[in-house]
C-alpha cells in the first residue's frame, strides 16, 4: 500500500489564494476559475453528477450541476480547479477504481481553497471556534466546516453527527 501525502495539493491551493490576493474569507472559487481562464458553464445534469473539467478547443470549461447547493457548487468548482492545477494527466477525471489517488488530491485541494488552514484557524480564535459563525464567513456549509475544524483539531472529533434523515 502507498502512502500519500497531499501536502502538495495544500500548497497549490496556498499558493492560487495569495496569486488572487485574498487575505480573509470568503474566497471566491469562481473568481478564481475565471482569472485562470476556465469558464463555469451550470447545466442540468444527473443527480450523480457534479461536475466536470472538460477542455474544448484548447479552452477549459467546468460542466457544473446547477441542481447542487451553493456549497456543494463552490466545492465542486474547487476540485475541478485541481484536476487543472495539479495537472493529473488525463481530462476524463470520472471517479474510477483505477485512479481514486486524483479525486482524494482534488478533495484535500478544494477543501484548502475553500477553507484554508490558516484562515480557519484564525478567525476561529476570533469567534470562539464558532463554527455557525465560521460557516456563513466562509460561504459554507455548516457540516463542511466541522469536518475541516475537526481535522484542524479545533473541534474534538465525532461531538457531532450529521444525521440526513432528521428533520
Amino acid at each position: 500500500m502507498a502512502l500519500y501525502s497531499y501536502k502538495h495539493a495544500r500548497e497549490k491551493a496556498d499558493e492560487l489564494i495569495k496569486k488572487f490576493g485574498f487575505s480573509g474569507p470568503p474566497i471566491n472559487v469562481r473568481s478564481i476559475a475565471a482569472g485562470l481562464g476556465i469558464k463555469i458553464v451550470e447545466l442540468s445534469l444527473p443527480l450523480w453528477f457534479s461536475g466536470g473539467l472538460v477542455l474544448l478547443d484548447d479552452k477549459y470549461y467546468i460542466a457544473l450541476n446547477k441542481n447542487l447547493t451553493p456549497t456543494q457548487k463552490m466545492l465542486t468548482i474547487a476540485h475541478e480547479i485541481a484536476h487543472h492545477q495539479i495537472e493529473h494527466q488525463e481530462i476524463s477525471y470520472l471517479k474510477t477504481r483505477e485512479r481514486p489517488f486524483y479525486h482524494v488530491e482534488a478533495d484535500v485541494f478544494a477543501e484548502e481553497l475553500c477553507m484554508p488552514s490558516a484562515l480557519v484557524k484564525r478567525e476561529a480564535g476570533k469567534w470562539y471556534k464558532d463554527h455557525r459563525f465560521l460557516a456563513r464567513l466562509f460561504g459554507v456549509d455548516e457540516e463542511a466546516m466541522i469536518r475541516r475544524m475537526e481535522e484542524l483539531k479545533l473541534l474534538p472529533r465525532g461531538r457531532y453527527v450529521w444525521d440526513k434523515s432528521y428533520g
